[in-house]
């Protein structure tokens, strides 16, 4: 259904790269130019968050658990964005694209530790979709989230 594990890895550094590129070509006021619901600066606080959530919730699933902030799911994880708009307050575009890479970095670290065979080996968690959970799936979402945000700056900008 998904990439091999090795290909979506390299999709994830790609799209992480091209997000950082994008952000470090803003102004320190176009990094906190309303987007609508949010700024670049927001974002950034979002992605850096969920670098770190989705090392954890991999391997919360790897372990047959159901990841922590999946409670969030169908409220768009409203709650779980909001902590990280307060954890990550910098408005230093540089600390946060360092915060970026470090989080990413740790990520895919982790993620190269994962055989081929468990990367979407369904444990018998359902996403809130009604999906199987599975590795391969949370590391999709993340890839797709760094390119729509991309975007969504490059337009709003």
């Amino acid at each position: 259904m998904f990439d091999p594990r090795d290909k979506q890895i390299t999709d994830l550094e790609t799209a992480c790269t091209d997000f950082m590129e994008t952000v470090q070509g803003l102004s320190a006021e176009q990094l906190l130019k309303s987007l609508g619901d949010w700024t670049p600066r927001d974002i950034a606080a979002h992605l850096i968050g969920w670098n770190r959530i989705t090392l954890v919730g991999c391997s919360e699933l790897r372990e047959g658990v159901e990841p922590f902030y999946f409670y969030d799911g169908t409220n768009d994880y409203r709650k779980v964005n909001a902590r990280f708009f307060e954890q990550f307050p910098s408005t230093d575009r540089d600390e946060l694209l360092q915060e970026i890479a470090s989080t990413k970095e740790a990520l895919t670290a982790y993620l190269n530790t994962i055989p081929e065979n468990e990367w979407e080996l369904d444990t018998g968690i359902v996403h809130y979709r009604k999906d199987p959970a599975t590795v391969a799936r949370c590391v999709d979402s993340l890839i797709r989230d760094y390119r729509k945000h991309m975007q969504e700056i490059v337009d709003g900008t």
